[in-house]
């Protein structure tokens, strides 16, 4: 069984009828259908549960929605992503306290720092606002939290070091750092996400290469960040049908493979330990057979 700890199926890439990557024996194909169509294939292929994030105030609510459409299948967290933290209104966080206390939210996120884009001294201001409020918002409600980290590690291991929250645990999203940093944060006790990066060539994934081993596999979970972050297959697609792919969770056989290649392991225990690692960090209302 495979559970994708992050995705966003409530994007409006799914809205129509799109172009979808998918993945099996004989390698990267692309498809066309609808998010049920797409549904459907994930639960025929073992890729049964999703975790998803919200990313605004507004996105919330859709996330909550999804989750209502597919009970027990899709779990939302709710959270405001730092890039879309510098468009909130900040009297209206307490919007967040009461999506967050809607039954069955499992986790508070995406939430963190983000310095990729050259952005104005009051917009890292305003993401470090919105961060430790969140982190706040965890801590009262005792969950984890899922963290978005880009070009910020020195100043997100800071904060994260002095909040109690950091006691709940959590998940670095889309993590693709050096062996240096992921080491900062095991010693906090976080967990990693590892998707489509670790499917990249050489030259883009290296120090992400060189980490996972010394990543323990009980710390590490398996998500896409659909319909983002696609794997390099352009030996096997043409890069012009790519341009309008959206990403998806049935690529995570390609990425246990490849982690299980990292690590020296069989598939079979990547999988499994992964989906336990879920289930446990998010306390997953579901069995694990």
């Amino acid at each position: 069984m495979i559970i994708d700890s992050h995705a966003h199926y409530n994007n409006s890439a799914y809205k129509k009828p799109f172009r979808y990557l998918s993945y099996d024996k004989d390698g990267y194909s692309l498809k066309e259908g609808e998010l049920p169509q797409l549904m459907q294939e994930m639960e025929e292929s073992n890729i049964r549960y999703f975790i998803e994030p919200g990313v605004s105030l507004q996105s919330c609510e859709e996330v909550l929605q999804l989750c209502s459409e597919y009970p027990g299948r899709i779990f939302p967290a709710i959270g405001v992503h730092p890039t879309r933290s510098i468009f909130e209104k900040w009297a209206d966080r307490h919007k967040l306290a009461e999506y967050a206390n809607t039954p069955g939210v499992i986790a508070i996120g995406e939430i963190g720092l983000d310095y990729h884009y050259k952005r104005e001294e009051q917009h890292r201001l305003k993401q470090h606002l919105w961060f430790i409020y969140q982190l706040n918002l965890a801590w009262k409600m005792k969950l984890p939290v899922i963290l978005h980290v880009r070009d910020a590690h020195e100043d997100a291991l800071r904060i994260l070091r002095w909040h109690p929250a950091r006691k709940l645990g959590g998940v670095i999203h889309c993590f693709y750092g050096s062996k240096e940093i992921a080491e900062q944060y095991l010693k906090l006790g976080y967990h990693f996400g590892i998707g489509g990066s670790v499917l990249q060539l050489e030259e883009r994934a290296k120090a992400l290469w060189e980490a996972i081993p010394h990543i323990p596999l009980d710390k590490i979970l398996m998500e896409t960040d659909a319909p983002f972050i696609l794997p390099y297959c352009k030996d096997a697609i043409q890069p012009k049908l790519l341009r309008r792919a959206r990403n998806t969770s049935l690529i995570l056989p390609a990425v246990i493979k490849k982690i299980a290649e990292l690590k020296d392991i069989s598939p079979d225990e990547v999988e499994q330990v992964t989906a336990q690692n879920t289930i446990r960090l998010f306390s997953l209302p579901i069995e694990h057979v």
